[in-house]
């Protein structure tokens, strides 16, 4: 009977209005765009703030965030709202945590707005890379809400000439054969726009183009991991290694030579999935019998090969 009681007492003041839980009742202000960082006030309601020595706010969305909260009264903190670049858009919870782990929250209490994207990040081919394929795999990070990217190759760091200049709607990109030369180092760079604009050029990469070409043999994308026999074998300073991948990934492809000691590296590259073949110019080692080792994805295999001068 007394539970009973109690739950209808509760349930009467909560109708009259005479009970108030503790929560986060306004944030102020209420919205920001993407890429800014300025001071917000949390006001609660039937709060006792100073009870704790510190508190933590946060937002349920990617990329927002808080630092310095200050606690002004019972009812009152301060701090600095950051919005990534980045951040998601829409309404987010705003949550307030004590030093006792007790939560203070409001659904709905700050909206993020769109902006401008902001500059890319660049990933793939990493920065200052060699032995680059001649049609390497792009891959860099930019905001969710871009709509397409503007994609830039120049030999010229500066990009006074541009020697590939294309809008594309999505990364990865790949360049087809033909567009980059061997052996020769290249700059990249990306931007990013959406319907408010676009983003500053990133930060400029560089890699270099392999002195021997690797080329995607088949159209067909393989069931199985394999490495075939090198062709001619023995041979004189030049072969073929072929080899097919089923999924795409960093394959390293690496030459030992009869004690087990490395003596060389063809391949170490983010490949896609297919069939490959690579030339290996041996003409820097002497005489006798070497092994390649092939590893992506945590397949492993090796095969023999003979080199006679």
């Amino acid at each position: 009977m007394r539970t009973i009681f109690k739950i209808c007492i509760i349930s009467i003041l909560l109708n009259s209005g005479l009970l108030y839980s503790q929560v986060v009742s306004y944030v102020v202000p209420d919205t920001g765009s993407q890429g800014n960082t300025f001071p917000i006030t949390v006001h609660g309601t039937g709060t006792e703030w100073t009870v704790s020595p510190y508190f933590v706010i946060y937002f349920d969305s990617i990329g927002v965030g808080t630092n310095n909260v200050s606690i002004i009264n019972d009812t009152t903190l301060t701090g600095n709202i950051i919005i990534d670049g980045k951040a998601s858009t829409g309404f987010h919870k705003c949550i307030a945590v004590d030093q006792f782990l007790n939560f203070y929250y409001k659904d709905s209490a700050f909206s993020v707005f769109l902006n401008k994207p902001v500059a890319p990040t660049l990933l793939l081919p990493l920065d200052n890379s060699i032995n680059a394929l001649q049609n390497p795999y792009f891959l860099w990070d930019s905001n969710f809400y871009a709509v397409s990217y503007q994609f830039q190759v120049s030999t010229d760091s500066l990009f006074g000439t541009i020697n590939y200049d294309t809008v594309v709607a999505n990364t990865p990109f790949v360049i087809r054969l033909g567009v980059l030369s061997l052996n020769t180092k290249y700059f990249w760079r990306v931007k990013a726009f959406n319907a408010l604009g676009q983003s500053p050029w990133s930060t400029v990469f560089r890699f270099r183009v392999r002195t021997t070409g690797i080329v995607n043999i088949s159209g067909e994308i393989p069931t199985e991991y394999k490495l075939f026999n090198n062709y001619p074998n023995p041979f004189n300073s030049q072969t073929k290694i072929k080899f097919q991948v089923p999924k795409d990934g960093i394959v390293r492809l690496r030459i030992y030579d009869i004690s087990g000691k490395e003596v060389g590296e063809i391949l170490n590259n983010h490949l896609r999935a297919g069939v490959y073949e690579v030339s290996w110019n041996a003409g820097y080692l002497s005489s006798g019998v070497y092994f390649y080792l092939l590893e992506s994805n945590g397949f492993k295999d090796v095969k023999r090969a003979v080199l006679l001068k």
